[in-house]
């Protein structure tokens, strides 16, 4: 009886629909699956709402067509209802267009920012475009110039993000920039964070709006004294670390004084450190490992670039503290995770006197 009367039963397809995009959202909620972090976007409902809406106007149509005995009332009630969608749509897109200044100046003013950094910016300047201010500017460009960097700092808490960030971009550089021109989105940056940069930065606001959605524009005038330690701090290192020869010649050559462990590579390209860094320990004695790697046999000092290592004038240098204990062979070089194992763009050994 119950199996006759489920196959009577008509399940409604919007319905099932419906639950399924629910239960799937609680499934995924449940242990924080969210493909894009920690935005929860529910744009994947608007098929379903929209059905649902659809069915229901015409429902409600078809319903007042019949108790009013008037056939032409559904297909009249269904297109006033499309009519009256189409124009609450219209007006709303007048209102809160990005495209069309309105009373409160809600236009974006990238293409002006970029006609503006075309106009003033020579050879030997640099751009540095904060996160805030990235987005815009790559879909307004056709091709993004080799002096233009997209930063990946928020500097909504702190400036100290984007200071760092553009500093290290700016080391990054073949040579020391004569002028760094900041574009970041309004109220992002305030005027006394510009002390960070040091008493002697010059910093002028060349192009700056009050506007919600404008970008302004921030000239660092001698950016030579602000880049300019940071090479010099480099250059000391890199001379520190290149004295003596390699113990790995490869992709990168590694050099060992002492207890650090250096990785060099010239002429470097950004390319050249996005793999990850393997280096693996085997200690003279097992014991001397930490307790939960023992069991393993050896010492695990992963590490990625960008944490570790640093980047001037078409060079690339990061330094990697080695622990007290005595060591016998190290293992290291890059990987890339593919299925089913790992890719090495490059691997070498140093065996040591046990």
């Amino acid at each position: 009886m119950l199996t006759a009367s489920l196959k009577r039963r008509r399940f409604d397809a919007i319905a099932t629909l419906a639950l399924l995009a629910v239960g799937i959202a609680i499934f995924a909620a449940l242990p924080a699956l969210y493909p894009m972090g920690g935005i929860r976007p529910n744009l994947y409902l608007g098929p379903i709402i929209f059905l649902a809406a659809g069915v229901s106007i015409h429902w409600t149509a078809d319903s007042l067509a019949s108790l009013t005995r008037r056939a032409w009332l559904a297909p009249g009630l269904a297109a006033a209802a499309v009519g009256a969608i189409a124009l609450a749509g219209v007006d709303d897109m007048r209102q809160d267009s990005p495209y069309v200044k309105g009373r409160y100046e809600k236009g974006d003013n990238t293409k002006a920012v970029l006609a503006f950094l075309e106009d003033n910016v020579e050879e030997g300047d640099m751009v540095y475009a904060n996160m805030l201010a990235a987005p815009s500017m790559k879909f307004h460009q056709d091709e993004k110039p080799s002096n233009y960097h997209y930063g990946k700092a928020q500097c909504w808490s702190a400036f100290e993000e984007c200071a760092q960030e553009m500093l290290r971009l700016a080391v990054s550089r073949p040579s020391v920039p004569n002028r760094i021109f900041l574009v970041h989105g309004n109220k992002s940056i305030r005027e006394e964070s510009w002390r960070l940069l040091g008493e002697r930065i010059s910093v002028e606001h060349v192009m700056a709006h009050r506007a919600r959605r404008h970008l302004d524009v921030s000239l660092i005038a001698n950016a030579k004294e602000f880049v300019g330690p940071a090479y010099e701090t480099f250059a000391s290192a890199y001379d520190a670390v290149v004295f003596g020869e390699p113990v790995i010649r490869s992709d990168w050559d590694v050099y060992l004084s002492e207890n650090t462990l250096a990785y060099v590579k010239e002429p470097c390209a950004l390319a050249d450190t996005e793999a990850l860094f393997f280096l693996h320990l085997i200690p003279a004695d097992v014991n001397d490992l930490p307790d939960h790697r023992r069991q393993h046999g050896f010492d695990n000092l992963d590490f990625i670039f960008d944490r570790s290592g640093a980047r001037a004038g078409g060079i690339c240098l990061v330094e990697v503290d080695l622990p007290e204990y005595d060591i016998t062979r190290i293992m290291t070089g890059q990987y890339v995770p593919v299925e089913g194992g790992y890719n090495h763009p490059w691997a070498g050994e140093v065996r040591l006197a046990e």
